[in-house]
């Protein structure tokens, strides 16, 4: 239990420390100018998702199988993947960080071949590894989180309140905004809307038994509206493809406080698929079946899995090929950078009471804007539109 709590301590302190050292001063960039602003924040996360993955794999040994494809990390494209943990997320950025390293040659085990980018990268493209940045399809309430939620807000990632006629307005603002910046994201959604706990998995096989559809063992049965909507808007602003990720634990933590209480996975898979934007139908319906598909294929990759240790491609129905992990130098670079900006806020917050006034006045500011305004995303959005 002790090292599940050091570990929960540093991961949360060092978000807390990061907004109010770093991302607080660069907030003001907002009302000078909106792109640098906008670069700057999201080199900030990029610079962040090193640290847990360093604090997994370097400091917790969790080891890291990525199969499939290679993730290309300047297009703009659309993650989904299964929910088998209210965890998973925080294994989504080291995941990425292997997926994303290219190899010196490779062959898409889709029917598209994927692309290379030949675009030349600038400084801050090439501090935060790509063009394109991630952004998550999240509950409503998170933006709420302080620290974390905080950040999440000026990284503009898409918040969602499970009531279509808001949630539709929000996308469309979403994708409106980085549409007119013409920048590249990549962006993380879970279908199934919730993780595979037993009262979820009883809920998914009500809900299929009702609509006459096959029961799963492995994952919830995926909620095709806001993913159909996703693709129709990004695929106007340049959507390049999808990628169809498989995630699954030896044991996983399946919440906060399996986590806290040090029951944490020690080997995690993540098998990536991609699929060019060619590939997809254009009609609402036809892509609400195509994601269906996706995931009865999931269910028996899953299955065969837990049953033989290997995932299925189905397109060949062979087993994916097995990708070679990145160096955690880099990482452990980053790790190194975070615990120095962890000392500096425990100094400055010990020994200066215009930084103690700079916590309780950004602290203030940002629940009453989360409050009155729904979050900073929003006044971003406002000033751009301006």
């Amino acid at each position: 239990m002790a090292i599940g709590f050091v570990v929960c301590a540093a991961w949360f302190f060092t978000i807390l420390a990061g907004f109010y050292v770093l991302y607080c001063p660069v907030l003001y960039l907002l009302f000078i100018n909106h792109a640098i602003y906008r670069k700057a924040v999201d080199v900030l996360f990029a610079l962040w998702e090193l640290y847990p993955t360093a604090l997994f794999q370097w400091c917790c040994n969790t080891e890291l199988h990525h199969y499939g494809d290679y993730v290309d990390p300047d297009e703009t494209t659309i993650i989904f993947m299964n929910h088998r943990t209210r965890l998973d997320w925080n294994y989504v950025w080291i995941a990425l960080y292997h997926a994303t390293q290219k190899p010196d040659y490779f062959e898409c085990i889709c029917k598209g071949n994927a692309k290379a980018s030949t675009a030349e990268k600038g400084f801050l493209n090439a501090i935060s590894r790509g063009k394109s940045k991630i952004k998550y399809v999240l509950k409503d309430e998170i933006k709420c989180i302080p620290g974390m939620g905080w950040i999440m807000q000026l990284n503009y990632f898409l918040y969602v309140k499970r009531n279509w006629q808001e949630d539709q307005l929000s996308l469309s603002q979403f994708v409106d905004y980085y549409s007119k910046l013409r920048y590249n994201v990549r962006v993380v959604l879970f279908p199934e809307g919730t993780d595979l706990s037993e009262e979820n998995k009883r809920r998914s096989e009500k809900f299929a038994a009702s609509k006459q559809l096959p029961t799963y063992e492995y994952v919830l049965h995926p909620r095709t509206t806001g993913y159909v909507a996703l693709v129709s808007r990004l695929r106007a602003a340049g959507l390049a493809s999808v990628y169809d990720v498989t995630v699954a634990y030896d044991k996983p933590a399946q919440t906060e406080m399996d986590l806290l209480c040090g029951r944490m996975p020690k080997r995690v898979f993540f098998y990536f698929k991609r699929y060019a934007i060619e590939d997809l139908p254009h009609e609402e319906n036809d892509l609400r079946l195509w994601l269906q598909d996706r995931w009865s294929e999931k269910n028996r990759s899953l299955q065969r899995f837990h049953e033989e240790g290997l995932f299925i491609d189905p397109a060949t129905n062979h087993s994916p090929a097995r990708r070679l992990p990145r160096s955690l130098d880099v990482a452990k670079y980053g790790f190194a950078f975070w615990t120095l900006v962890d000392i500096f806020f425990i100094y400055s917050f010990c020994y200066s009471n215009v930084f103690k006034f700079w916590v309780i006045y950004h602290s203030l500011l940002f629940i009453f804007v989360t409050k009155y305004f729904g979050g900073f995303q929003n006044i971003q959005s406002r000033l751009l539109n301006k």
